[in-house]
């Protein structure tokens, strides 16, 4: 079978990767009217999207090495963010202690802030501070003062699920015509006889095993740490383009008693970068970033010497609260890409054209991030119209988006409020599906707002698929208290109504999402939960097959 347009010709692009450059990509060039198709191996966002510290960062470590180009566009791109989507990216405020260890000068800090500030387009949040040790003891007083010169406080943003923005960039591109399929493996980049140009993709279904062929006039490469892979997909071969870094985050649970503002301070033993993110009642501590030259992205695993560091240095700037391991939910690692071999700074993002390797209409991402995949984005279509040209007037319909056919004002003003901080305009869409089906409006576990309605929105409008498609990438259940747990047979129960599963792939979906935890998350920490399962440091009864996560 052929993946083609309804009219029988081909695609514009080809975008390999369902990340959140593949997503901005995507949305920015159907807004063109270019005739896309996006392929991802596994679930959208399932990668190095889900696996970073979850910021979206103006680059204060563009401001200490002195890029300022790269600094300039990350300013822009994060206020771009903070107002385009401020129900998915809002400001989060930080503190930066400084201490007498340490070889930076409070004056100079302040410096920096400043000029970070004065750089920021059409400011968001406040502009930056500075706080005296006794100030920083009433305000977070579990934070470290002994030794500590200064605090500087200053804005950046977070995005609690930038699962759910690369989702809202896939939705809008999909309302604007584009065809877009997860769990879709490119086998083969196809090219033309003359001059070797690239013209498509032979790919499968990773779930049905069915194959297929889509034809088109340019090919992007957006699969992140997985580049190199795909560009050996040609046939012939191509230099690596890829250095990647394997990022460890650990998740805490300290119950109450942690900072209410982001930090971001040396680590107090080696002087390395530390971050701890307050994130839905719980801190992200990252990241221990280490080389990862010849790593599996799929088999990517935290290293418990990392998590040991991580721990340790998140200990000694908050004594105030004493972490230890008994307060690590789990931990997770993530490549992420950083450019090209032998560079010495990561890159804001950088497009390459594969003509100069002899394989015209072949492109690759590098380097892209949450903050700067809109920018990603505009060099793209920059860059498959001078390829192509502009893309032709489209005469068919395209895609319209879905639309609530009742009322729903009978759900509580909380879930309805919960639905607006996940879904923007499209809440009520969402809450459409509970007034069709009032057991919908139920949440999907006790520990969480998460209702039956966002389960079928998943599957009907977002292509979810299995119960971790839902519980970890659709909504954040799977990575908070009770790790999903709870959640997943009722889950697995909607899915069955949607999907026509039998009894048994009901209950084999609920196990598969007990392998998906382990495959995903290092656990850390055993909790009772409601739905039962296995305790979070016990390990599954039997290892599944490696499938990509």
């Amino acid at each position: 079978m052929d993946a083609t347009q309804r009219d029988g010709a081909p695609y514009d692009v080809v975008i390999i990767g369902g990340g959140i450059c593949g997503a901005a990509s995507a949305r920015a060039l159907t807004r063109r009217g270019y005739r896309i198709l996006l392929l991802e191996r596994a679930d959208f966002a399932s990668g190095s999207t889900a696996a970073g510290t979850r910021l979206v960062q103006g680059g204060l470590q563009y401001l200490e090495s002195g890029r300022a180009r790269q600094l300039h566009e990350s300013l822009h791109a994060r206020e771009r963010l903070l107002r385009s989507r401020p129900h998915l990216v809002r400001p989060q405020p930080f503190l930066l202690p400084v201490y007498h260890d340490e070889r930076r000068a409070p004056a100079l800090v302040r410096a920096g802030l400043t000029i970070y500030d004065v750089l920021t387009p059409r400011k968001v949040a406040p502009w930056s501070r500075t706080f005296p040790p006794r100030a920083v003891e009433r305000m977070e007083p579990s934070l470290a003062t002994v030794g500590l010169r200064a605090a500087f406080g200053f804005h950046d943003g977070l995005v609690e699920l930038p699962e759910r923005l690369c989702l809202e960039y896939l939705a809008e591109a999909r309302e604007g015509g584009a065809d877009l399929r997860n769990y879709a493996a490119v086998d083969f980049i196809l090219g033309s006889e003359s001059g070797g140009r690239a013209s498509g993709v032979d790919y499968h279904d990773v779930l049905t095993g069915r194959r297929h062929s889509a034809t088109a006039r340019v090919v992007l490469n957006a699969a992140g740490p997985w580049v190199d892979d795909v560009l050996q997909a040609t046939g012939r071969p191509m230099r690596p383009r890829l250095r990647a870094v394997r990022g460890t985050h650990v998740v805490l649970d300290l119950e109450g008693r942690g900072p209410s503002h982001a930090l971001l301070a040396r680590g107090r033993r080696n002087g390395a970068p530390l971050t701890v993110v307050p994130w839905l009642g719980l801190h992200i501590v990252g990241a221990a970033e280490s080389p990862a030259e010849g790593e599996r992205p799929e088999r990517t695993r935290p290293e418990s010497y990392e998590i040991d560091e991580l721990l340790d240095a998140a200990d000694r700037l908050l004594p105030g609260v004493g972490v230890n391991r008994a307060q690590a939910l789990y931990a997770y690692a993530g490549l992420q890409p950083w450019g090209e071999p032998g560079t010495r700074w990561r890159p804001a993002q950088r497009l390459i054209d594969h003509a100069e390797d002899g394989r015209p209409g072949l492109f690759s991402i590098v380097g892209g991030t949450l903050t700067t995949a809109e920018a990603t984005a505009d060099q793209v279509v920059k860059a498959v119209r001078r390829t192509i040209g502009r893309a032709a007037r489209r005469s068919g319909p395209r895609a319209l988006p879905p639309r609530a056919p009742g009322n729903v004002s009978f759900l509580p003003p909380e879930t309805l409020a919960h639905l607006r901080g996940r879904y923007g305009q499209r809440s009520a869409d969402v809450a459409a599906y509970a007034g069709q089906d009032p057991s919908l409006a139920a949440p999907i576990s006790p520990r969480h707002p998460d209702i039956g309605a966002q389960v079928a929105y998943a599957v009907e409008h977002e292509q979810a698929r299995t119960v971790g498609d839902v519980l970890l990438r659709r909504t954040p259940v799977g990575r908070t208290r009770g790790l999903g747990r709870a959640a997943a047979p009722r889950v697995a129960a909607i899915l069955q109504a949607r999907m026509g599963w039998s009894d048994a792939e009901r209950a084999q979906a609920v196990r598969d999402y007990e392998l998906e935890l382990h495959r995903t998350l290092t656990l850390l920490r055993g909790r009772e939960d409601p739905g039962g399962g296995l305790a979070a440091d016990e390990p599954p009864a039997a290892a599944a097959e490696d499938r990509p996560a």
